[in-house]
């Protein structure tokens, strides 16, 4: 394998070495908004026209945004986000939260408590409206964000809202890449960085275009010792290309996109030892690694002037790969003489998804069907020693998982005037089958053989129909003011490894039952003056059947075994009811169209903030707060953007008290933290810009997560870090 891994990397560190020798780099192309709220660029190959705005539209090609709440994250107002640093580049964005793993090996995010954000389990990812992670049904886990200093904007679709996209309860998440060069040129750019913990990174890129025909490409790569001692390195690299092609009624794009990750994890910290040392470690073998390459068509049809027609298909081919000590403990450090366990899982995913719009006078007609299809086989294999990555000692599981899905879904957008109702419905029909060949005990963890069988073996299939529906509708009582209703019901699929645990000290349900969210948020957007802006808005969600952990310790209960301190009990922990309150705004302090009106750039602070009451109200976990349900989490941006494109900003983020389990027990409760980061782009002439940022200003000490059972504990978040960068634009 690593031999494969080091030919690609080779492959593609050539090709962007060729392409700059081409002399190129990624510039956005900006589409203008039609008065009417739908976009003026039938040609426009992303799903979001009006890419300077930090709303959007009512209507995108064949895509409906009207009756529906979301959030723009802007990154060209900022400086340039290094990284992959989350807290950054979602500070627009009220109540997504971001529980930090130190080595960035995977996205953790949450929003409005609904379930443990390890992976982002409850969040669909998509890059480009494509899904970005393993499989969107089965394994939404997302292991992969593309580099920041590439995406133009964020886009989040808040909670059942998303259903457009995707069943998920928490919401769609769509990074939107830098778009294609519109006009006949050729430009590039390179970026080189370096930082604390040996962090360095570099990124080379190209656009050329005739006006038709064009082609862009980029190459990232990027590696760091981490904030730990021990273990907390990461190596990454993203490339990717795409081919285009713009005619009069025809946009069509083809792009392959390649992402490779290879990451220590130095395990969970006793809160002892955290408070002692924050950059201590309990797993010093402990590894990860993940692979993504995904090729994908685009086709925007134009049929005339009140049809559109969007395709998109895409083959996704995922590995992730992960190799653990045996026998380890919650919060202690593994006995360095027990061996390895290597748990491979490789997904090949094919999904099709088309999509008509219609316009009938003022009003408009989407429908369109999806495919998607996936087979996901995992194995298990026990080594010989602490070093041996081939699991010599034979294997432990052989797991056979496939599913597939069948969707069907349409809105209708009816304006009357100045108010628009938006009634819309999603069918799914849902087949995963899961067939375990071999599953053996781990055996001994300091040598030998996999022991014993564990139990019979297990074969599930289950063919499920879920209809989904929602209805939003907005009204603009004048060009300053809108309002903005939504209800819309969500649906959380069976995933495939509910009901398996490879992690010492934890134990799962035989069987799970799938969620199911009903949403409800009312919102008003208003521009108080030329300067100001403010959004809010109040929501309430019901989640049934909600999949979390009880830690422990625990009392045996059929047909479960006991669970010690530190362990944890995986089941469906019941129905929970979160309500609450999101806050943004925006104020240019100062600039040519600020309060204080001066010539020059613009000072500007943007601010938000959730509220949050979160409470089961059913089931094993009932009176509990849901864990990662903050009752505040805050966030503000000072910064400041110069006519000559120079940037500075200052963030502020504030989380309050959390619970890592759903039963609340002490040994898993997170303090509050305050976070303050400052980051600059300065550019000095010659297309040369100069960057530099420092991170935890305060060298604050905090824990913004805590995982259950062997290798877990707390996770402490990074400690003060500062970076310099050298960019080149041509």
């Amino acid at each position: 394998m690593l031999d494969i891994v080091l030919v690609r990397r080779f492959a593609l560190r050539s090709a962007a070495i060729a392409a700059l020798a081409t002399g190129a780099a990624a510039a956005a192309a900006e589409a203008d908004a039609a008065a009417d709220g739908t976009d003026a660029s039938p040609g426009s190959i992303i799903v979001t026209a009006n890419r300077a705005s930090d709303r959007l539209l009512d209507m995108s090609g064949t895509y409906v945004f009207a009756g529906k709440l979301a959030d723009v994250a802007l990154l060209g107002d900022v400086p340039t986000i290094e990284n992959r640093n989350l807290r950054l580049a979602f500070a627009d964005i009220p109540g997504l939260l971001v529980t930090e793993v130190a080595n960035g090996s995977w996205a953790s995010l949450s929003y409005r408590g609904l379930g443990e954000p390890h992976e982002s389990w409850n969040i669909l990812t998509l890059q480009d409206a494509v899904p970005a992670v393993p499989d969107m049904y089965s394994y939404p886990a997302a292991y992969y964000s593309p580099p920041l200093e590439l995406v133009e904007r964020i886009e989040f679709l808040r909670g059942s809202a998303g259903l457009l996209y995707g069943p998920q309860p928490g919401g769609a998440l769509n990074y939107v890449m830098r778009a294609p060069l519109a006009e006949a040129g050729a430009n590039g750019r390179a970026r080189l960085s370096y930082g604390s913990f040996d962090t360095a990174s570099g990124l080379a890129a190209f656009q050329m275009s005739n006006g038709t025909l064009g082609v862009d490409a980029y190459l990232q790569h990027s590696r760091s010792d981490g904030p730990r001692r021990e273990n907390s390195d990461s190596e990454q690299t993203s490339g990717q290309i795409r081919a285009y092609a713009t005619g009069e009624a025809l946009t069509a794009i083809l792009a392959l996109d390649y992402y490779e990750g290879s990451f220590g994890e130095p395990g969970g910290l006793a809160p002892a030892l955290f408070a002692l040392d924050v950059r201590a470690g309990s797993t010093p073998r402990d590894r990860f690694f993940a692979r993504r390459v995904v090729p994908s068509l685009t086709l925007d049809w134009e049929a005339s002037d009140r049809t559109q027609v969007t395709m998109r298909a895409s083959t996704s081919h995922f590995e992730r790969s992960s190799w653990r000590q045996a026998g380890g403990g919650f919060a202690t450090p593994t006995p360095d003489g027990n061996v390895l366990i290597a748990q491979t899982q490789r997904f090949r995913t094919f999904l099709v998804d088309l999509r008509l719009r219609q316009d009938f006078g003022p009003h408009s007609l989407t429908i369109g069907t999806m495919a998607h299809s996936s087979d996901a086989p995992v194995s298990v294999d026990k080594g010989l020693s602490n070093s041996d990555f081939e699991g010599g000692a034979g294997a432990i599981s052989r797991v056979a998982r496939s599913g597939d899905t069948v969707a069907g879904f349409g809105e209708v957008r009816l304006r009357f005037g100045d108010v628009q109702i938006v009634p819309g419905f999603r069918i799914e029909r849902l087949r995963q089958r899961v067939d375990e060949a071999l599953d053996l005990a781990t055996g001994s963890a300091a040598g030998g053989p996999p022991g014993l069988p564990n139990g019979p073996l297990s074969s599930r299939q289950e063919v499920t129909t879920v209809p989904l529906w929602g209805v939003g509708a907005t009204w603009d009582a004048n060009d300053d003011l809108r309002f903005v209703v939504n209800a819309s019901r969500a649906f959380k699929p069976k995933l495939y490894n509910d009901g398996v645990t490879f992690q010492s000290g934890i134990n799962a349900a035989d069987d799970f039952e799938a969620g199911y969210a009903f949403t409800v948020e009312a919102g008003v957007q208003a521009r108080l003056a030329r300067f100001a802006r403010i959004d809010a808005s109040v929501f309430q969600v019901r989640f049934d059947n909600q999949v979390g952990f009880l830690a422990g310790p625990l009392p045996a209960s059929p047909p479960f075994g006991a669970v010690g301190v530190g362990g944890a009990r995986r089941q469906n922990v019941g129905a929970m009811r979160n309500r609450g309150v999101d806050l943004s705004s925006s104020l240019d302090l100062a600039g040519p169209q600020g309060m204080l009106e001066t010539a020059g750039g613009t000072l500007r602070l943007s601010a938000n903030l959730q509220l949050l009451d979160a409470r089961f109200t059913s089931g094993p976990a009932e009176g509990f707060r849901p864990q990662y349900a903050p009752p505040y989490l805050a966030r503000a941006t000072l910064g400041w953007i110069g006519t000559n494109a120079e940037r500075v900003a200052l963030t502020f983020t504030a989380v309050g008290q959390q619970q890592g389990s759903d039963n609340n027990q002490p040994d898993f409760a997170l303090d509050p933290y305050e976070l303050l980061d400052l980051t600059a782009d300065w550019p000095i002439g010659g297309g040369i810009t100069i960057g530099a940022g420092i991170t935890n200003i305060l060298d604050a000490r905090y824990a913004g997560r805590i995982r259950p059972g062997g290798g877990g504990g707390i996770d402490p978040g990074r400690p003060r870090a500062v970076y310099g960068s050298l960019g080149m634009s041509f």
